[in-house]
């Protein structure tokens, strides 16, 4: 009970802080695809939000030549790595590894790419997420 006391503050600032690194990443001329409702169905997304809510802070991508990319920009990325979601803090995991490995061909011909990464945004400071995301696009 005690958690859920300042989750509304909360929330609100992880859908700012997801909506700024998804803004930040959809222009990335590195990036070949953000999964996120902004991007993706952003009228059918509000039509189901209360008033006020944001996109909420997970989101997926995926990057250009991403056989190539994802595993270094993976490695780079400055967060915490792990498939556990809703923590405080941002999280990363190559979500189709973990979730469909055994069924990577299955996966790849329904659209999801072997090489997607899932990220879970927290609380950290906005800007300095930003630039942990610059700085692992740049190791590629």
């Amino acid at each position: 009970e005690s958690n859920s006391r300042d989750f509304v503050e909360r929330m609100q600032r992880i859908n700012a802080n997801a909506e700024r690194v998804c803004d930040f990443l959809h222009e990335h001329p590195k990036v070949q695809r953000v999964h996120f409702p902004k991007f993706e169905t952003p009228d059918l997304y509000k039509k189901a939000c209360q008033p006020g809510a944001g996109y909420g802070g997970m989101f997926s991508l995926v990057l250009k030549n991403a056989p190539a990319t994802a595993p270094k920009f993976y490695d780079a990325l400055r967060v915490s790595k792990g498939p556990s979601l809703g923590t405080n803090y941002t999280l990363a995991c190559p979500y189709t590894l973990l979730a469909h490995f055994d069924e990577l061909d299955w996966a790849e011909s329904v659209g999801v790419s072997p090489f997607l990464v899932r990220v879970s945004v927290g609380l950290e400071d906005g800007g300095e997420l930003v630039r942990r995301f610059d700085e692992a696009l740049k190791s590629v």
